[in-house]
């Protein structure tokens, strides 16, 4: 999966209960990968709903909206 505006397939979501604390994910692999020093995924889990942005680009959008490669 990529970004479907720069083709970037590096992301980061926010955390519903901490407005600044956000996690990074690949989706390089097909499925969502964190970061490994990640201390933990967050809690609420990722899903195709889930608000999603690129780590590249200004794009954002449900992770069900990324383009399959």
């Amino acid at each position: 999966m990529k970004c479907p505006v720069c083709g970037c397939q590096e992301f980061f979501v926010k955390d519903p209960d901490d407005a600044f604390e956000t996690h990074g994910f690949s989706v390089a692999s097909g499925a969502v990968r964190f970061e490994a020093d990640a201390a933990e995924a967050p809690a609420h889990g990722i899903h195709e709903a889930t608000e999603t942005y690129c780590n590249k680009c200004s794009w954002h959008g449900k992770l069900g909206e990324l383009k399959k490669t």
